[in-house]
């Protein structure tokens, strides 16, 4: 009997594209690839399938199938069917021992979600491609027409996030990126959309605010004047709500009113990500 699944390789090696750091997936193998064998049976999950995303993920086809195929029986028509209302849950042995050794906390954020949804974010991470040198010239450009940024330039998040409630604030792990130049941010921050936080190196966050009570001191164990992120610069990186940015990942951006014109291209190439005004990131982060 001959199946069809889907294959590729990732941009970095032989790693899987999602250990890669969501690094650019290139399908440098063919895209589909006939096989003739039981064990390449698919599980469809309506146009996605759980073994192709979990392929992905460990980048070993055995353990993968031997894993999935303990949970879902075998059809009279010799296809497996996963049911439209099957939850992605860690408690899941057949859906953990499938999973990548020591990576297990990067899927918590996933639990009891429908399955073809997480299968469609995971796909959309393993795909994502940052800008390249030349697209980012152009987003420049377009941002400062005039080449120069103006001397007034990323004000508003300082203004703006003044009014942010600290109880609100304190809620959310944050990074401002305000070191390097007004070009530089931009390239760093497309780097870390792109290919995540390097965790070899410090990464320092702060709460987005504080409550006036807990501001003094905090300063200094946090390492940033006021103990809130910095607001200086041209993006502030946001974490999920009472989480970690390490530990979830870059859910939000605040773009300072350098960048204010180019924040569609932001938010299309990075589509998992919400990229918010700085001069609405109040009312944005009050009402999550």
């Amino acid at each position: 009997m001959t199946s069809e699944y889907l294959c590729g390789s990732s941009s970095v090696g032989r790693a899987s594209a999602f250990q890669a750091g969501c690094r650019e997936f290139e399908s440098r193998l063919p895209l589909i690839k006939k096989e003739s064998s039981i064990d390449s049976f698919l599980i469809y999950i309506g146009n996605f399938s759980i073994l192709n995303v979990l392929l992905y993920i460990m980048g070993n086809i055995g353990n993968i199938i031997a894993s999935v195929r303990k949970r879902i029986p075998i059809s009279l028509n010799g296809t497996q069917y996963l049911p439209a209302n099957y939850k992605f849950s860690l408690k899941d042995p057949y859906i953990l021992e499938a999973l990548p050794e020591g990576s297990i906390d990067k899927f918590v954020k996933f639990e009891n979600q429908n399955l073809k949804k997480v299968c469609q974010t995971l796909n959309n991470l393993t795909t994502s491609k940052g800008f390249s040198e030349g697209e980012l010239k152009a987003l420049y450009l377009k941002a400062f027409p005039n080449i120069k940024p103006p001397s007034d330039a990323n004000i508003d998040a300082m203004v703006y996030l003044n009014s942010l409630s600290g109880k609100i604030g304190q809620k959310f792990d944050a990074h401002g990126m305000a070191k390097g130049s007004i070009s530089e941010q931009l390239k760093e921050l497309n780097n870390l959309l792109t290919n995540g936080i390097d965790k070899t190196k410090n990464f320092f966050t702060a709460p987005l605010a504080l409550p006036a009570e807990a501001i003094q001191g905090a300063g200094a164990g946090l390492g940033t004047a006021g103990g809130c992120a910095y607001r200086s610069g041209s993006f502030i990186l946001v974490g999920e709500k009472s989480k970690l940015i390490e530990e979830s990942g870059i859910k939000h951006v605040i773009v300072n009113d350098a960048y204010y014109n180019i924040i569609n291209d932001l938010q299309r190439r990075f589509p998992e990500v919400n990229f918010v005004r700085a001069d609405k990131a109040t009312e944005y982060f009050t009402k999550l």
